[in-house]
């Protein structure tokens, strides 16, 4: 992918709001502090290598892209492969990424115990550093705790940094519910807000996609955000 209007490697777009500005924290937290870690990252020219960890839906995905975003606005050449979603293709999908300037490669742990891809990823791995490359890769398992089949893999997926996405507490969920409403230009009132966190579930990524559906089906009814119109459009009972 060659800019954020233009469609990434292998067809995959980069989801709408995923960007830094749309990922809640609060201040003094981990999450908050790791995203002014991805900033730096982003903000040097120099090769390095990138390790983000966390439990399924915590967001790690919404940081690649928001990464690969934030990349692509200064017109660099990246790569985002989501390996939960072209892990049938094969290995081959993360060759030939010599031309990207920064490369995410998502989910990684979807392949580990296949040495076809374990080789893959030392040789990507290897030629990143090579050519100056930045890599950023993701998995739900701290890196040193990874089941490689190859050994050599596993000492160089710690080469770079490794951090932990925390994912939000049931505290901070509706907040960052509510911001993402206040940022798409709309409020979400306490009311909906506590229906949606009650009957739906409560990972923020399925709040957030349930959210952007209601944001959409709202303008095209010129209407507010009610709990009628959330059961109306969700077709809940």
């Amino acid at each position: 992918m060659h800019s954020t209007s233009q469609q990434l490697t292998l067809d995959v777009g980069l989801r709408d709001g995923f960007r830094f500005k749309s990922f809640y924290t609060e201040k003094n937290t981990n999450n908050h502090q790791l995203i002014q870690i991805l900033q730096s990252f982003l903000a040097s020219q120099e090769q390095s290598q990138n390790y983000l960890w966390g439990e399924p839906k915590s967001g790690k995905t919404h940081l690649l892209q928001a990464c690969c975003a934030k990349v692509a606005e200064k017109q660099q050449l990246i790569s985002y492969i989501p390996l939960k979603t072209f892990v049938k293709a094969g290995p081959k999908v993360i060759t030939g990424l010599t031309h990207s300037q920064f490369i995410a490669i998502d989910d990684i742990d979807i392949v580990l115990g296949d040495k076809k891809w374990e080789v893959a990823l030392f040789n990507l791995i290897n030629i990143t550093r090579e050519n100056g490359q930045r890599l950023l890769l993701s998995s739900t398992q701290n890196p040193r705790l990874l089941g490689c089949v190859l050994p050599d893999l596993a000492s160089r997926l710690i080469w770079g940094g490794s951090y932990q996405v925390q994912a939000l507490s049931d505290d901070e969920k509706p907040k960052a519910l509510q911001a993402r409403a206040q940022q798409r230009g709309f409020e979400l009132t306490d009311r909906v807000t506590e229906y949606l966190y009650r009957r739906y579930p409560r990972d923020i990524e399925t709040l957030n996609m349930i959210l952007d559906t209601l944001d959409k089906e709202s303008l095209r009814q010129k209407t507010l955000i009610t709990i009628p119109f959330v059961k109306q459009v969700l077709k809940d009972s």
